[in-house]
């Protein structure tokens, strides 16, 4: 990974640190960490995720019961890890780091990425430099998309706004099946994979992948009525449109028409850290109370950059002073509904598809 600097500019600076001042008195001194709010809502995708899964064992259902159940579980299941597994990745669901690696782990199960990965790359790479070439991993080159106008482009992504739907149904499967793997294994990732030890790493992903796969796949095998041949159609399926939703609710964050792709010079970004990050980020309906139920927070993406360590149903209080504390300075920020953010990025990979 690229190691970048960015520019110590005072206006910037003091923008922060009004920012911060604010937001730290409108919570008033409490913790920020989980609060009712985030353990019902929790408990909650928690209840419907594995509800659906204990009745995926009835000896009642036919095909398209188990299908429709096996749908609702992998759903909610993502929820979870919206809901729980992300604040425990920024230790903001509980004081203790332990407790918060436990949550983690057990909130991952229903998604099947190793949380222990995702976590080093999410806070070591993309929070640090959100579309920053060579130093954020999200951004990273892929073999369909061109997302930043730094890849080098190629004459198929010129239909990249049509076909990137049915690319992005594959998000969660090739997480699962080969970036979990490359991640743990490869050589260029020795960066972030630093500091823990490979026994940890290894013990840790061995076990989380059993547990997941004897979830998902063996259990329902085993003891449902159904051949292993339709379970497997309705895991892959149902993971399918698990993934569409969770990147209709992330993917426009950071690739919208908008967004900034800052490159370095001679290693460093043209802005302060807050300032990137509000650049890059973009909300939808931050305002809505929906939105932040089934997103996590996700939709509040400038509040989650600009305070990854206050817990997500915080933000609610955070996004108003945003708002207004940029108007303040006259400083870029993003908020669109949901499907205008979608429109969005649409738009983008139009553009990016242009030579």
């Amino acid at each position: 990974m690229d190691t970048i600097k960015f520019k110590n500019n005072p206006k910037e600076q003091e923008f922060y640190n009004q920012l911060k001042d604010k937001v730290f008195k409108e919570l008033n001194g409490r913790n920020f960490y989980g609060n009712a709010d985030f353990w019902k809502k929790g408990i909650f995708w928690s209840i419907v995720s594995y509800t659906a899964y204990a009745f995926l064992f009835s000896d009642s259902i036919n095909k398209l019961v188990f299908w429709f159940l096996f749908l609702i579980f992998q759903l909610a299941g993502l929820l979870i890890g919206f809901s729980l597994g992300h604040d425990a990745s920024h230790n903001t669901a509980f004081k203790s780091k332990r407790a918060n690696a436990i949550l983690h782990f057990f909130s991952f199960l229903t998604i099947g990425i190793d949380p222990l990965l995702w976590g080093l790359r999410h806070i070591r790479s993309h929070h640090l430099y959100a579309n920053v070439e060579g130093s954020d991993i999200d951004i990273d080159k892929n073999p369909f998309l061109r997302l930043s106008p730094v890849h080098p482009w190629k004459n198929k992504h010129k239909y990249q706004h049509i076909y990137a739907p049915f690319v992005y149904m594959l998000a969660l499967i090739h997480s699962v099946f080969m970036g979990d793997w490359i991640y743990l294994f490869s050589k260029d990732y020795d960066w972030m994979r630093k500091g823990i030890s490979k026994q940890e790493l290894y013990i840790r992903f061995i076990i989380f992948k059993i547990l997941y796969f004897s979830l998902v796949i063996v259990l329902p095998i085993a003891f449902s009525n159904f051949s292993w041949q339709f379970v497997i159609m309705a895991y892959l399926t149902t993971g399918g449109i698990a993934a569409l939703l969770f990147i209709i609710m992330l993917v426009g964050t950071h690739f919208f028409i908008e967004a900034a792709y800052p490159e370095s010079n001679e290693g460093e970004i043209e802005h302060t850290w807050a300032v990137h990050q509000l650049m890059t980020s973009c909300d939808w309906n931050a305002d809505k109370k929906w939105a932040r139920f089934i997103s996590g927070g996700a939709n509040c993406h400038a509040a989650h950059h600009l305070f990854p360590n206050v817990c997500h149903t915080y933000y609610k209080k955070i996004n108003p002073i945003i708002e207004d504390t940029t108007q303040e300075f006259n400083i870029v920020y993003h908020n669109k509904t949901l499907s205008n953010m979608m429109i969005s990025h649409l738009k983008h990979l139009k553009e990016m598809g242009k030579r």
